[in-house]
């Protein structure tokens, strides 16, 4: 009885959601434009480790906004030197009264530090306003994040 107990605990410990730190400063983020006439020009950040010390990366949205309804594509891109710490990429939406929303990064699948996605301006008529769009790379904590040199020992 104890040993069908101890195993149902093990098993249900597999099944818990990983732990994710940030790796990137708290302050990276992009400002998006919604409820202008026209579509803007293409705006892009850096992204920076932790302490702001160091660039690890890039991120862009396309158009930098629009009328209602535009859907903006925003891409992440980690440099390759971090790309195998990153296991995660998320953007918090702050787009003031409307309030803020989390979403997941669809990871590319022939590059590992290419992330993206799509987005819709939404905004009543004559609405105007200012997103920020906070870039979050998280690393899951616990995870080997040993590059593999293909060198002898080990």
């Amino acid at each position: 009885m104890l040993t069908a107990a101890l195993l149902l605990v093990l098993a249900c410990d597999g099944d818990e959601e990983p732990l994710y730190e940030q790796f990137n400063a708290t302050t990276d983020q992009i400002e998006v434009e919604v409820g202008g006439a026209d579509l803007l020009d293409p705006r892009s950040v850096e992204l920076h480790s932790n302490t702001g010390t160091v660039v690890v990366g890039s991120a862009s949205v396309d158009p930098g906004g629009g009328p209602a309804g535009t859907i903006v594509t925003l891409l992440v891109e980690v440099d390759d030197a971090y790309e195998h710490l990153v296991d995660r990429v998320t953007v918090r939406t702050d787009s003031g009264e409307r309030g803020e929303d989390e979403y997941d990064l669809t990871a590319d699948s022939a590059d590992e530090g290419i992330y993206k996605i799509q987005l819709e301006a939404i905004a009543e008529d004559g609405e105007q306003r200012t997103d920020v769009f906070v870039i979050r790379l998280w690393d899951t904590v616990g995870d080997n994040d040993a590059v593999d040199t293909g060198g002898a020992g080990g």
